[in-house]
């Protein structure tokens, strides 16, 4: 079958293409298609309700709703969604597509390929933890940092310093790791013993008052 051609701005080149022609309601599917969705080649019918019951439950509706809706006007579409194939295993994948008229001007037939972003989209949520897992490691060394100023300046114990910086953290209305940061900036990070650095702190948390 003709294939639309991939033009290298989506994510990987495609796994398979499709044609479904309208008034046959009638799919052709490569070996690619049947591969994504976990089959051999012709191992299933090509048909609308095998392609639509691979699609995940949550993205069922919507992906029912871009077919339609290519089907009566023609209009390119793009549509990222997720399968479940015939293992069970959710893949993340995004279909490409176009109608084609017919001389009359109605759709004659949808052609189209899909992309696997199942692999793209794993690295990029390993990739996401990581940075939050990293974003919250320097907000709790800035907390520390912010707790053992106050705990110099004022001579409370651990638990009372953050208790400090959470009472006036709820009065300013902002988060405790925003006030520790302003703290630290304010005041410097090279913090001594001495009187200068305890009135450094407490001028700085008078000043939230």
């Amino acid at each position: 079958m003709t294939a639309p051609r991939f033009d290298g701005s989506t994510a990987g080149p495609p796994v398979g293409y499709f044609t479904y022609r309208v008034a046959e309601d009638r799919w052709t599917w490569s070996d690619g298609i049947y591969e994504l969705h976990g089959f051999g080649p012709q191992e299933v019918p090509a048909t609308t309700e095998v392609m639509l019951s691979h699609k995940h439950p949550d993205d069922r509706a919507r992906t029912y709703e871009v077919f339609e809706t290519v089907v009566a006007c023609g209009e390119p579409f793009s549509c990222y969604h997720r399968i479940i194939d015939a293992q069970g295993r959710v893949r993340s994948v995004l279909s490409v597509g176009r109608g084609i008229h017919d001389d009359h001007g109605r759709v004659e037939k949808v052609v189209g390929f899909f992309i696997d972003l199942t692999e793209v989209r794993r690295v990029e949520s390993e990739a996401d933890v990581q940075a939050a897992l990293l974003r919250i490691a320097e907000h709790r060394a800035v907390i520390d940092q912010a707790k053992g100023m106050v705990m110099l300046a004022t001579g409370v114990d651990a638990d009372d310093a953050f208790g400090v910086l959470r009472e006036y953290s709820q009065r300013r209305n902002i988060k405790v790791s925003d006030l520790s940061h302003r703290l630290v900036k304010a005041v410097g990070t090279e913090l001594g013993p001495g009187d200068e650095s305890r009135e450094a702190v407490l001028g700085f948390i008078k000043g939230l008052a």
